[in-house]
């Protein structure tokens, strides 16, 4: 769990707000695996920023369909956090058969 010092708190914002700023170029740089890359790196490998970061541009373009920098910033972040693989919150088990 990430720190929660003002000091850290004030790290995450910065992170953030860099990732946010980032995000619309990167969607439009011309390769999306290394833009991707990019913004891992950028987030200091913590998928809790970059999960933040995609949800403000969920949120924006929810409310504006044509909003084509959120999309390019959405689809980006996406693929960054596919990098990360999926985190299942359950502990699935199989059921045997009697």
């Amino acid at each position: 769990m990430p720190e929660t010092t003002p000091s850290a708190q004030a790290q995450t914002v910065s992170v953030s707000e860099t990732l946010f700023e980032r995000a619309p170029v990167l969607g439009h740089a011309p390769d999306p695996a290394a833009a991707a890359a990019e913004l891992v790196t950028l987030s200091e490998g913590r998928r809790d920023v970059l999960e933040a970061t995609r949800d403000r541009y969920a949120r924006r373009l929810h409310g504006h369909s044509d909003d084509w920098e959120a999309t390019a910033a959405l689809t980006v972040l996406n693929r960054a956090l596919a990098a990360f693989g999926w985190v299942d919150h359950y502990g699935w088990k199989g059921r045997r058969r009697p």
